[in-house]
């Protein structure tokens, strides 16, 4: 695998362990929910409830499908790191519809910019690599060479 294929993977993982830790480590634990149900809860409280409001109001799948189509249109690395992490994100945080969508486009986009990076073949040119023919000298039994029949004689 090249070398854009790998940073594509890394984060597409990275955004599938994040989803996946903070929906089950943060949001369905109980005894956080409870904690943080009367507002008088730890500062991090509030940092629960807007990540929840954020994916509830499916913000990783926009975040994703903007950051998709600008990959997409403009080939930034950085456009298609966040679409690839904010879709793989969104789609174990329930916002599978654009999440996907932005994933996709995050993955054309990583694919394009790898074929867009590769060095162009020369067909001009002759392959340094494919052996060269050599001339083709027909023998009598006696081992004397017979002229090309296109010779003069």
């Amino acid at each position: 695998m090249t070398p854009s294929r790998w940073r594509a993977l890394a984060w597409a993982l990275a955004g599938i362990g994040f989803g996946l830790a903070y929906r089950y480590l943060v949001v369905q634990q109980h005894w956080i929910g409870h904690i943080c149900d009367p507002g008088t809860g730890p500062w991090w409280c509030h940092v629960r409830q807007a990540v929840i409001l954020f994916f509830q109001a499916s913000g990783f799948g926009i975040l994703a499908l903007i950051g998709g189509v600008i990959a997409l249109f403009l080939g930034y690395p950085a456009m298609i790191a966040l679409a690839l992490f904010a879709g793989s994100a969104g789609l174990v945080l329930y916002n599978a519809e654009t999440a996907g969508m932005g994933f996709v486009l995050g993955l054309i986009a990583a694919l394009r910019q790898e074929r867009k990076n590769a060095e162009p073949v020369k067909r001009d040119e002759p392959n340094p690599v494919a052996p060269v023919p050599e001339e083709v000298v027909e023998t009598t039994p006696d081992n004397s060479a017979i002229p090309p029949a296109n010779s003069p004689t």
